[in-house]
C-alpha cells in the first residue's frame, strides 16, 4: 500500500513549517492514507512519531509519495531532488542571503546554497505547493511546474488555549501594548519598529509598551544591535525582549495587544499577521514580499518606511474606536481565506491525483 512521507530538516514546537507538516499528517490520517514524518532534528515536546532521517531514508519504498518542506539550504535538498519517487516540494521560501551576511556567515551560505538547490530540482519534482503567489512566482521563474498556491495550514484550535496567567497580569496594567512576533533577524527589521515606536511614545502615548517576541538563536550579533538601539533611543523601560517564549506566553502577548506592527523586508507568507487577525489585533505593515498578499483587504499597508508617519497611523489604529470596529470586521472577512477546513480541502485536491483510489477514502 502506498504511503506518504513528509520530510523536513528540523521539526519544532511553534514553528509554522512544523505545524503545517503535522496538520498535513493529520489530514492524511483522516483520509485513511498511511503516512510518516521524518526529520534530521526533532525538537517536539509532544509524543509524535518522527523518524530519524538517517533511518527513514532506508525505509522508503519506490511507490511512496514524498512531500518535502523546503525553507533552508540543506544536503537533504539534494537527496530529495535525486529520489526516483513521485515527489512534491512544499516551498516556504528562503530568506535571501544578503540579510544575514553581516551577522551569521553560516546562515548566509545556507541561504545561497538553498536557492541553488531549489533551482536545480525544478525539473525533478512531480508537483509544487507554495503558500503565496509571491513564492509561486519564484518557483515559476526557476522553471518549476505551475505551483499550487495554498495558504499555510494553521491549527487555529491551538490558539484557544489558556494564555500564560503571569504574562496576562503583567500586560493588563492599562498601558498600550504594541506587538511584533517573529525571529529576531535582519529581514524582520526590528530596528525600524523601534524607530516608529520611539516617535509614537514621544508624540502620542508616553507610557506605551513595545513587545518584540522571538528567538535570537543564530542572530546574536543582530540581537546585540537591537539591544543597543533600544538603549540609544532611551526605550529600556518601554521595550520587552523576551527571547524564545512558550506558546502560552505568545497567546498572552496577542490577547493583550492593542496593535501589531511589522516592518519586515522579506516574508514568504507571514503567519503572525494571520495570528493577529485571529485575535482581532489591528495590523500595520510595510509592503514587502508576500505581506500585502497575506493581509488582503485588512490592516494598514504602508508603501514606504517613515517613522513619523507610521507613528501617526499607529495612533489612529490604537485610539480610533470607529477604525478598530471597521478593522475587526475586515479581519474576520479575511480569516475566511485561512479556514482550516478549506485549506485542507485544497491540499487534498493536489495530493489526491497522486494517490490511487484504493489507498484513500472520502
Amino acid at each position: 500500500m502506498k504511503r506518504v512521507w513528509q520530510f523536513l530538516p528540523t521539526i519544532s514546537e511553534g514553528d509554522a513549517v512544523s505545524n503545517e507538516c503535522l496538520a498535513i499528517s493529520a489530514l492524511l490520517s483522516e483520509k485513511g492514507v498511511e503516512n510518516r514524518i521524518s526529520a534530521r532534528y526533532n525538537h517536539l515536546r509532544r509524543s509524535i512519531d518522527v523518524k530519524k532521517f538517517e533511518k527513514a531514508r532506508k525505509e522508503i519504498a519506490e511507490d511512496d509519495l514524498i512531500l518535502y518542506h523546503l525553507s533552508v539550504g540543506e544536503d537533504m535538498n539534494d537527496w530529495f531532488a535525486d529520489l526516483p519517487n513521485k515527489k512534491v516540494v512544499i516551498y516556504h521560501n528562503i530568506t535571501p542571503a544578503h540579510f544575514f551576511r553581516k551577522y551569521n556567515s553560516t546562515l548566509s551560505q545556507s541561504s545561497e546554497t538553498g536557492r541553488k538547490q531549489l533551482a536545480a530540482m525544478a525539473s525533478k519534482v512531480t508537483a509544487a505547493i507554495t503558500v503565496s503567489s509571491y513564492n509561486a512566482q519564484e518557483l515559476e521563474d526557476m522553471g518549476f511546474p505551475k505551483p499550487s498556491v495554498i495558504p499555510i495550514l494553521i491549527p487555529f484550535e491551538d490558539y484557544r488555549q489558556e494564555p500564560d496567567a503571569a504574562r496576562m497580569q503583567e500586560l493588563s496594567d492599562g498601558k498600550t501594548n504594541i506587538l511584533f512576533v517573529g525571529r529576531v533577524a535582519p529581514n524582520k527589521c526590528q530596528e525600524d519598529i523601534l524607530a516608529l515606536f520611539s516617535e509614537y511614545i514621544k508624540n502620542y502615548d508616553p507610557d506605551a509598551r513595545l513587545i518584540l517576541a522571538g528567538s535570537s538563536k543564530g542572530m546574536e550579533l543582530y540581537f546585540e544591535k537591537i539591544q543597543k538601539y533600544v538603549e540609544k533611543l532611551g526605550l529600556s523601560d518601554h521595550v520587552i525582549l523576551p527571547g524564545h517564549t512558550s506558546f502560552a506566553e505568545i497567546l498572552a502577548f496577542y490577547r493583550s495587544a492593542h496593535a501589531f506592527v511589522i516592518m519586515s523586508e522579506h516574508e514568504g507568507f507571514c503567519v503572525p499577521v494571520v495570528e493577529a487577525f485571529f485575535f482581532g489585533v489591528p495590523v500595520m505593515a510595510c509592503d514587502f514580499g508576500a505581506i500585502g498578499e497575506t493581509m488582503g483587504n485588512a490592516g494598514v499597508l504602508l508603501d514606504h518606511k517613515d517613522p513619523a508617519r507610521a507613528a501617526a497611523v499607529l495612533n489612529e489604529m490604537v485610539h480610533n474606536e470607529a477604525f478598530r470596529e471597521q478593522e475587526k470586521a475586515r479581519m474576520q472577512q479575511e480569516m475566511a481565506r485561512f479556514d482550516e477546513k478549506k485549506v485542507k480541502e485544497r491540499i487534498w485536491e493536489v495530493l489526491l491525483p497522486l494517490l490511487s483510489d484504493e489507498e484513500t477514502k472520502e
